[in-house]
């Protein structure tokens, strides 16, 4: 009766595969905002955001930071600032990130604004991807399939 088992289990773990979903990018707006979000849809699975208020003729880039590297960055300051670089089609540059360190939970996080005519934006807009260096590690997020274009319309000025 047990000899089953193994093979039961190895079919479940195999049919929780099937459902594991990979991230991807979302263009959503309210009445306010417009985020392009690069998660899995539907969960709280958020590798990076970029939102703005519409028409405010800004962009803000959002970043969870595992908590741990955040507070280790030798550079970031008891004012909640961490240096935030962000690179994308030849571009970079370096932003004062406002931290928000959770030293309870695992992952704390790190914001900048980014201005509509920095040559960082004009730069994402044909990029096929974009690195992020934030609290002593980098990270690299594909562009494919991302609504950068819809975004940007969505967060210029009138």
């Amino acid at each position: 009766m047990f000899r089953h088992v193994p093979f039961l289990l190895a079919l479940g773990l195999l049919a929780g595969a099937a459902h594991a979903q990979e991230r991807e990018w979302m263009l959503d707006a309210s009445d306010q905002d417009a985020y392009l979000i690069f998660g899995v849809p539907e969960t709280d699975d958020v590798g990076v955001s970029l939102w703005c208020r519409i028409g405010k003729g800004a962009v803000n880039i959002y970043l969870p930071v595992a908590t741990q590297r955040l507070t280790a960055d030798q550079n970031a300051s008891e004012d909640n600032a961490a240096p935030l670089t962000i690179a994308a089609g030849g571009e970079m540059a370096t932003f004062r990130g406002k931290a928000d360190i959770n030293r309870e939970a695992d992952v704390s996080s790190l914001e900048a604004e980014i201005e509509d005519g920095h040559p960082l934006i004009t730069a994402l807009r044909g990029a096929d991807r974009f690195t992020v260096k934030a609290g002593g590690s980098d990270v690299i997020f594909p562009l494919f399939n991302a609504d950068v274009e819809g975004l940007l319309a969505l967060c210029r000025k009138p």
